[in-house]
């Protein structure tokens, strides 16, 4: 878990009768043109400049744990599978059959494979991705070269417990620090290795998918958009923000976090219990530590109007029983039931307002510093790459 002494160095920030409130606040706010929402050119833009230039995470460690293992997502529009080598190595494939392009894996995940075959005509690949066979028509394919027809390799970097992945090959290796300008030095101490996965589900919203990025910047809506569910537990103008690069970190807490610094002695102090801490990964990612456990969101865009949202559960390190598998099942329910009945039914208001074109720009207050940041670096990534804006 995060270091006690980092825990306090946060919490200092919120101490004591001088401690902002509302804030603290950012530097300036921010108006932004309402075609970031709803510009199907700024959309292509944005899938070739931050879905296939950058790096982004496709997975836990824990989700390809041993040799053998799978799990599927997508990255932009591409279908992506990663595999756990023998060796120990994580490889990352275009999740399509060379033959004729179909699916390989339409299950989420899986393990305990020993090659990869595909449905549709049994093509044949080692876990490296090499074609191995064509099973039963080895003589109608006698002029293909099977050294030249494995499958299409992307690029992945693993560390801290991180899968990243990223589509452009003519970029070169990277590395997971790299992706994560300076956040690896909190990530590394929650140990997200040795975390299991209990449950990815996921959901079609009629929205940008930046919306839904939105959503976890600032908690100035929970009064108001959630106060017959969680308002009661949440301070709405108190956070801790901090920005790693193009990355915003942000952290929501609990009213009970006024008793936590009641206590006299930093020694007994404990962020965790008190804080919901988000790590926005730009473009789509966003990683939750939230009391005891992990949850992962990760944006499909489909169209400039339209996204999936895939939400996945981490339990910590140690054996899940099945009463604990049960409880943790449970706070992904209670997680989508307030997203899924009042955030993102929001959003898609918003969407359908932005796209009627009355609204020509929205506006980001002081008192959303990580909203802020957020589309303040996107805009700059587009803008550097020489992207509609």
């Amino acid at each position: 878990m995060m270091r006690h002494e980092r825990q306090v160095e946060l919490l200092r920030r919120l101490q004591g009768a001088d401690a902002p409130r509302p804030g603290p606040l950012g530097a300036s706010s921010m108006h932004n043109s309402a075609t970031a929402y709803t510009s199907a050119a700024r959309f292509d833009d944005e899938l070739r400049v931050l879905f296939t230039g950058m790096a982004q995470l496709a997975a836990l460690s824990c989700e390809v744990a041993e040799p053998g293992a799978f799990v599927t997502t997508t990255v932009g529009r591409v279908p992506i599978v990663v595999v756990r080598q023998d060796d120990g190595r994580v490889r990352a494939f275009v999740n399509a059959c060379r033959h004729r392009g179909a699916t390989l894996f339409t299950a989420m995940a899986g393990d305990g494979l020993r090659k990869i075959t595909c449905p549709y005509h049994a093509w044949t690949y080692g876990l490296d991705g090499c074609l191995r066979s064509f099973p039963g028509a080895e003589a109608g394919f006698d002029d293909i070269d099977r050294s030249t027809h494995g499958l299409h390799e992307v690029t992945a970097a693993e560390d801290h417990g991180l899968v990243f992945v990223r589509l452009d090959s003519d970029a070169g290796p990277f590395t997971v620090d790299e992706a994560l300008h300076g956040a690896q030095d909190e990530l590394a101490d929650f140990g997200l290795a040795g975390y299991t996965h209990i449950e990815t589900r996921s959901n079609e919203w009629r929205m940008n998918w930046k919306l839904v990025m939105d959503t976890f910047t600032e908690p100035y809506h929970i009064p108001w958009l959630h106060k017959d569910s969680i308002a009661p537990y949440y301070l709405f103008d108190r956070w801790i923000h901090d920005d790693y690069g193009p990355h915003p970190r942000f952290i929501g807490t609990r009213k009970s976090v006024t008793d936590e610094l009641a206590k006299p002695n930093e020694d007994d102090w404990d962020l965790l219990p008190h804080g919901t801490i988000q790590y926005l990964l730009i473009p789509n990612a966003v990683l939750v530590h939230q009391i005891d456990h992990i949850e992962l969101w990760r944006l499909v865009p489909l169209a400039v109007n339209r996204t999936i949202a895939v939400t996945s559960i981490y339990a910590p390190p140690g054996p899940v029983t099945d009463k604990a598998r049960r409880y943790f099942v449970k706070n992904l329910d209670i997680l989508l039931g307030v997203t899924n009945s009042e955030d993102f039914p929001a959003q898609e208001r918003i969407q359908r307002n932005l796209d009627s074109g009355a609204v020509p720009e929205v506006v980001y207050g002081k008192m959303e510093p990580a909203l802020v940041h957020y589309h303040a670096a996107i805009n700059k990534l587009l803008a550097d790459a020489g992207a509609s804006q």
